[in-house]
């Protein structure tokens, strides 16, 4: 196997322990008498200190090498995910989500681990692989969790054994990348291109390019929405259905199988017959009717409806976003680009996941999913003002200069998506 086969490789087996916690983490949470409050700090932990570390990682994987921070965050995940099985005390759980969000750098490095590997010309293709890894192990994760949670142990150990396991995926993850993984870049070698520096000041230009500021700002909001999900997701089938945290579990594998299948197939072919700008139009509308649905349904059948609009939805966002945005964007401003969207994307999981905690835990638990349901619909205006500007093949608006190549698209994504 290849460098870039063994870097996917490990990225999967990563994602596997992340997407193992995530459905888990509120009812185990929730089992030890943390408060709503709590367990929505728990959630926000991981991107309030990725969104601080993740640039700083970067930088210094460019300057000291891949292999070295990889070897880093999966050692840090590992731990933080052993520390969560064997605590049952609030701060020691914090430390340990900050822990993971603080080494989290992995997919962020090992994206750079696949541009170093791979000429022009087959990039694309590398990150479709990462990507791939992402649909697979969203959908993998939480039915391993599931049945985890079926075997027949102890209450308390039943819930902290797919923490264990997680942690265990994170460390075969490590021992790939230290007996495995070569370095890709060699000493002294400089930076491929010179992106321009995480700022203020870099962060108001590039919202300013014409077009680009409003697209990062419907995919702010539209993450915003979705992390109201991810967050308290558990607790509501908890609440409203009476469903068991392995039942839960089966039902995020369920809404990964579905946006997989969206991302994975579906969107080549509507892109090419609507164009990005009409997707996003109709994947926020989707998300919003699926939200509402969720906040008002009594039966089973009610809820995988509401649900299957939701999980169309979110496939159609994501790419479609990223997409558009590659597209009209510079070339030269790509990488400033992509990195804002990705700041503002994780900006907007650290607020959502406290406050949709709180909603439920002070309202009601459809209360997240109505503020959601107004999120989507916020940013489904704008989208809808934005795409009478854009031709069906998502030309720029007027006076947007038309990228070098657009045959290029990159792809960007994010771990709690």
């Amino acid at each position: 196997m290849g460098p870039l086969g063994v870097i996917v490789l490990i990225v999967l087996v990563d994602l596997l322990g992340f997407t193992i916690v995530m459905p888990l983490l509120a009812p185990f949470a929730e089992r030890y008498g943390f408060s709503e409050w709590q367990i929505g700090l728990l959630f926000s932990a991981y991107p309030v200190c990725q969104l601080v570390a993740g640039p700083i990682l970067g930088r210094l994987s460019d300057r000291y090498g891949r292999r070295p921070l990889l070897i880093f965050s999966q050692a840090g995940t590992a731990v933080s995910f052993l520390i969560l099985g064997l605590s049952r005390d609030f701060t020691v759980m914090l430390l340990a989500r900050l822990l993971d969000g603080a080494s989290g750098g992995n997919i962020l490095v090992a994206q750079a681990y696949v541009a170093d590997v791979t000429a022009p010309q087959d990039r694309a293709r590398g990150m479709g692989l990462i990507g791939m890894a992402f649909g697979l192990g969203f959908v993998l994760g939480p039915l391993v969790g599931g049945l985890l949670l079926s075997l027949p142990l102890a209450d308390d150990w039943r819930l902290r054994l797919p923490f264990l396991v997680a942690a265990g995926f994170s460390t075969i993850a490590w021992v790939l990348v230290l007996f495995r993984l070569p370095e890709s870049r060699t000493r002294g070698e400089p930076p491929r291109a010179a992106a321009r520096a995480a700022s203020w000041r870099g962060i108001v230009d590039t919202m300013s390019i014409p077009g680009i500021g409003r697209l990062i700002l419907i995919g702010f909001l539209a993450v915003f929405a979705f992390a109201a999900f991810d967050g308290t997701f558990a607790l509501y089938l908890r609440r409203r259905m009476q469903w068991d945290a392995r039942t839960a579990a089966f039902a995020f594998a369920g809404i990964g199988f579905v946006s997989a299948l969206v991302q994975g197939g579906l969107i080549r072919r509507l892109v090419p017959r609507f164009g990005e700008a009409s997707l996003i139009v109709t994947g926020l509308a989707l998300a919003a009717c699926g939200f509402a649905g969720i906040s008002l349904v009594a039966n089973t059948p009610e809820l995988v409806g509401s649900m299957l609009l939701l999980g169309v939805g979110q496939g159609l966002l994501s790419p479609s976003v990223s997409g558009l945005l590659s597209r009209i964007t510079p070339m030269s401003e790509q990488g400033a680009v992509f990195g804002t969207l990705t700041s503002a994307q994780t900006l907007a999981r650290m607020i959502s996941y406290s406050t949709s905690n709180v909603l439920l835990g002070k309202v009601s638990e459809g209360a997240p999913y109505w503020g959601a349901f107004g999120v989507d619909l916020v940013a489904l205006a704008l989208a809808s003002r934005a795409a009478v500007g854009l031709g069906r093949d998502g030309s720029p608006p007027a006076g947007v200069p038309e990228p070098r190549s657009r045959g290029h698209v990159e792809i960007h994504r994010n771990p709690s998506d």
